[in-house]
């Protein structure tokens, strides 16, 4: 089967090629699996702006197609809040123009779109405008609006069929009366794969690793962090944490006062790695709430390495984090409750060990490539036929 790919960006600043977002490596470790199962995959995406560039994880043998970015946009790394949003119509059509030429030139069985809630406005767009090539939208999260309008119902249903890889988005589309089909992803980093060999000391720590904002709900994290650091002084309460805009106010100054609470910024230094951090974990606690992107990966690499999560009941959250079985669930912003969870994972290392086996079983049988390959291709049987 030949198949085109639409990424909107896979490009990221230089000098930090392995900070790749989730919504990038799963469409680019989609293209590898098909490749890998014997399918010719040509991939397009926008160009890449200056300063920036190609990420690690792109196979650099895949036949690669540049077209105008639409978008208005920001770095990964450091981000401005005042940076602009939205798209250009002109450039999007332009956009559309160029995309609709490289499907007729290749003559795709299928082109396969990936990105936020937007992209199905894309898709819908180049099936309107007269692409032949039936569409499939696979649907990362994102917003949708509280009530989808004539136009978008419209427009979306011009796109051949939609993918979701959680349960929580597909429900979202088919309440709109917007059929679509769940299909699970594998998961798109391998921890164990990318610790550099270095020595890993006893699991003794409780890692965070987000943005430091109010969304990710840092401020809870670092509640339960206070509320017992004392009572386990053997215990590293961590963050491990990007440059971001709009970080939560006082939580690095809070953390000095602590021995035990750490902030540790990426790039990290003094022989710290994400994975070194994750390995040496008992557990992760993640009290989201507001999640950009479904599923969050943060939850599903942490379990995959077996270690349970502790997170909020939003969203796609419970069809990873299975109450008492992975990990725990919380309400939004409860501090209390993320302290008990986190303080019984703390004090019953037995519970934590089997809660964190369950959770890499859970992972294994329900989150991988294999069945994720034998399943998008019978999408896109569908949509050819």
């Amino acid at each position: 089967m030949k198949i085109g790919v639409f990424v909107s960006a896979i490009d990221g600043q230089e000098g930090y090629e392995n900070n790749v977002s989730g919504h990038i490596q799963v469409p680019l470790k989609s293209c590898q699996e098909l490749l890998d199962a014997g399918h010719e995959v040509h991939l397009i995406t926008n160009v890449i702006g200056e300063g920036r560039s190609l990420p690690f994880c792109l196979n650099p043998e895949m036949e690669l197609y540049f077209v105008t970015d639409s978008r208005n946009r920001g770095g990964i790394l450091e981000r401005k809040s005042d940076q602009k949003t939205g798209l250009s119509l002109k450039k999007l059509k332009q956009q559309v123009s160029e995309i609709k030429e490289i499907c007729h030139k290749e003559q795709f069985d299928v082109l396969h779109l990936f990105g936020y809630n937007r992209i199905a406005y894309l898709a819908g767009g180049l099936r309107f405008m007269g692409l032949k090539t039936p569409t499939v939208v696979t649907i990362l999260g994102a917003n949708f609006p509280e009530k989808f309008s004539f136009i978008t119902k419209r427009l979306w249903r011009k796109v051949d069929a939609f993918v979701t890889s959680t349960a929580y988005l597909k429900n979202r589309l088919d309440d709109e009366g917007i059929q679509s089909t769940q299909v699970r992803h594998g998961i798109i980093r391998d921890i164990i794969a990318e610790h550099d060999g270095s020595e890993l000391e006893q699991k003794h720590r409780v890692l965070f690793w987000r943005d430091l904002t109010l969304q990710n709900g840092a401020d809870v994290a670092m509640g339960a962090y206070e509320n017992l650091a004392s009572k386990f002084p053997d215990i590293e309460f961590d963050f491990a944490v990007r440059r971001h805009w709009d970080p939560i106010q006082g939580i690095e100054e809070s953390a000095k006062k602590y021995s035990n609470i750490n902030v540790h910024h990426f790039p990290y230094e003094d022989g710290i790695t994400l994975p070194k951090l994750l390995l040496e974990s008992l557990c992760v606690v993640m009290p989201i709430r507001k999640m950009s992107i479904d599923p969050q990966f943060v939850i599903a690499e942490s379990l995959a390495v077996g270690i349970p999560v502790i997170t909020t009941d939003q969203r796609s959250n419970p069809e990873f984090v299975i109450d008492g079985n992975t990990g725990f669930l919380t309400e939004l912003s409860d501090v209390e409750g993320t302290t008990n969870a986190l303080d019984t994972l703390l004090s019953d290392r037995e519970l934590t060990a089997k809660l964190g086996k369950q959770a890499k079983e859970h992972i294994d049988h329900n989150w991988n490539w294999d069945n994720y390959v034998a399943e998008i291709l019978e999408v896109y049987k569908r949509v050819i036929d």
